[in-house]
């Protein structure tokens, strides 16, 4: 999996890019496309313009994409979401794919009730190059491909529409894919045939669970003990703004929160300072507690219960705040008579 060409400081300017897409649609009406999840132009064009911005560094995507794989449902609660609108960039591929094309690095998501749409963006360098590279941009056919599909730096995913605060399968959430807005087998509208299908199905349920996974993060607590991660605002450089000013942005110089995660410093082998003795143990690592649901009582029905995505977190031992963090390691369970 290749990193994408895209930074952090260019987030707005790949907003702004998007954005230009979204107004186009808007002013084309009835001809404008239609992209599942994000069907009506004008939510699409107001969610863009109000998002707030995000950029996942490498090792965060990598946690948010392993976090994802352990999810047992799918489970997106209001609570969940850092901001009801957001656009966000990973810098890596939040799919660990291996037989599709795909090159998914951006998302937009927006909470219509108790609903979340979201759009899945491509990196769309490689794809506009071979455009360019094979069409005639003076083809109204090329000129077509490129209004519909093209949104600056990135390419048309797909979209999908996921109920909030409802635990769901991830199967069910599969299935959606494969049906059309009355319910019927959705067509195979470039005869790839079913094995092909079920392949891109599955890769943007990947996403799906790194999506999940990137926001049960974002919203893990930012203490010193217990943080997963850090964030830094990132703003365009000069240039940048004034071409953002010249396309007509509102804020040319709003912030990126970068997310990367939290780095440890590893002791030198004879440095006891970072081992102490806590409930008979001697703890030299920190580690990583799994996601998963907790029952609490509801604040707003005093009889009732909600469950809530407990973790990933970061356990950190006293003494240990600059001590290595344990990565996936599991324990062997051996089964004897």
């Amino acid at each position: 999996m290749a990193t994408t060409h895209l930074r952090a400081c260019d987030v707005p300017e790949v907003r702004q890019g998007l954005l230009q897409w979204a107004d186009d649609n808007v002013q084309r009406g009835s001809g404008a496309v239609q992209v599942s999840g994000f069907t009506d132009p004008l939510l699409m064009q107001s969610a863009v313009r109000g998002a707030e911005q995000f950029f996942v560094n490498d090792r965060m995507t990598w946690l948010a994409r392993t976090t994802g794989e352990e999810l047992p449902v799918c489970a997106f609660d209001a609570d969940d979401l850092p901001d009801p609108i957001g656009f966000l960039i990973w810098s890596d591929d939040p799919s660990a794919h291996t037989t599709t094309l795909g090159r998914p690095r951006a998302v937009l998501w927006c909470r219509t009730g108790m609903s979340l749409r979201v759009l899945v963006l491509d990196d769309a360098g490689p794809f506009r190059r071979a455009l360019e590279d094979a069409g005639n941009r003076a083809a109204p056919a090329w000129a077509s491909q490129v209004r519909s599909s093209l949104a600056g730096d990135l390419a048309i995913g797909f979209g999908v529409s996921i109920p909030l605060n409802t635990e769901t399968t991830w199967d069910e959430v599969k299935a959606t894919w494969a049906v059309d807005k009355h319910g019927r087998l959705a067509k195979d509208r470039y005869g790839v045939g079913a094995d092909r299908v079920n392949d891109i199905n599955e890769d943007q349920l990947r996403i799906m669970r790194t999506l999940l996974g990137t926001l049960l993060l974002i919203r893990q607590p930012g203490d010193a003990r217990r943080a997963l991660w850090q964030a830094d605002e990132v703003r365009p450089d000069a240039a940048a703004r004034k071409r953002l000013r010249r396309a007509g942005a509102e804020h040319p110089d709003a912030p990126v929160r970068y997310i990367t995660l939290r780095q440890s410093i590893r002791p030198a082998p004879n440095d006891d300072r970072g081992a102490r003795d806590t409930a008979g143990r001697i703890y030299r690592h920190q580690w990583f507690v799994r996601p998963h649901r907790r029952t609490y009582p509801d604040q707003d029905d005093p009889t009732g219960y909600s469950r809530k995505w407990v973790g990933p977190y970061l356990v950190t031992p006293e003494g240990c705040e600059d001590a290595p963090i344990l990565g996936r390691e599991r324990v062997v369970n051996v089964l004897r008579r």
